[in-house]
């Protein structure tokens, strides 16, 4: 048996070894502690470094989770404002065109307007209003050619006030619910 001395110092967590000195030189004992230790520092450094890289790997995950999330809303808000634009286009051409049911669109506000048989006046664009100069409405309302009233669009004024039917405004509102459904 040599006459080697090794002191061990023992951490304050599970008494696990947090060091090791050796005092002997040489010998097998020695080489034998030795490779224990660097094996033992070795599986320490592996577990420490696999811990650390799941840490960092769930970062990542978590920073690509609050990526996708902000994509999608921005794809959402997109989607919304395309569809609100393809369809002011699409509404533009069928106005300039003429394809829109104003009849209906004017009964439909007066019905809205809830005025009965009271007399009202219904304000149109120039050129709808030509289009219904022969069109027989509810007594008590008369129809007015409006410049400042947008084409497809109808102002109906009554004794109570004035009932406004805009497609920009209907547009607007569905892009705002739209909007909302969002958040």
């Amino acid at each position: 048996m040599s006459s080697e001395r090794l002191a061990l110092e023992l951490g304050a967590s599970l008494g696990q070894v947090s060091s090791v000195r050796l005092l002997a030189r040489d010998g097998p004992a020695v080489a034998e502690l030795c490779e224990r230790a660097q094996a033992f520092a070795r599986e320490q450094g592996l577990r420490e470094g696999l811990a650390r890289a799941g840490e960092l790997f769930d970062r990542a995950v978590q920073h690509l989770e609050a990526i996708e999330s902000e994509s999608r809303a921005a794809l959402a808000r997109a989607s919304i404002e395309l569809a609100l634009e393809i369809a002011r286009v699409l509404l533009g051409r069928e106005l300039a065109q003429g394809n829109y049911d104003l009849e209906g669109i004017v009964r439909s506000t007066l019905s809205e307007a809830a005025v009965g048989r009271s007399p009202c006046v219904v304000h149109l664009h120039p050129g709808d209003h030509a289009a219904l100069s022969a069109t027989r409405f509810r007594s008590g309302t008369r129809l007015a050619p409006d410049e400042g009233v947008p084409r497809g669009d109808v102002h109906v004024e009554t004794a109570l006030g004035l009932l406004v039917r805009d497609l920009d405004g209907a547009l607007e509102s569905i892009g705002r619910r739209l909007r909302e459904s969002l958040e």
